[in-house]
């Protein structure tokens, strides 16, 4: 009985010790916003990506445009390779005035089916 004990014992330490690195892992690889802000995407007729599937494009041959809504003083400071700047705010959400229209579809260009992925420092 006492052996039975000691290895119930051994395997709750095990769990207490591990259980919370394991969680750890998991958060980190989903974020508690994630499903929140992939329903809202989807609402608003975007997709999100995760950083695996944005390395899996940069590797591919696939004709995309990254866009980087940030702040210039952001964008100076650190951003994607080959990442084009161009400030957005919440504000501009729905709609644009018409010289930030012209500029935005100027620099997005012709091609509708190229893929573009926009990241700033939310999902909005």
């Amino acid at each position: 009985m006492s052996k039975h004990l000691s290895v119930i014992t051994i395997i709750l330490s095990l769990l207490v010790i591990f259980l919370p690195r394991a969680s750890i892992t998991i958060a980190e690889e989903m974020p508690l916003w994630w499903e929140q802000a992939e329903a809202e995407a989807t609402r608003e007729g975007y997709d999100l990506i995760t950083l695996d599937e944005l390395e899996s494009l940069y590797q591919s041959d696939k004709d995309f445009m990254v866009l980087d809504v940030r702040p210039d003083y952001e964008y100076n400071r650190a951003h994607l390779p080959k990442a084009a700047n161009l400030e957005f705010h919440l504000g501009e959400r729905l709609t644009l005035d018409p010289a930030k229209r012209k500029e935005f579809q100027e620099l997005l260009g012709s091609d509708r089916d190229r893929t573009i992925v926009i990241y700033c420092r939310s999902f909005r």
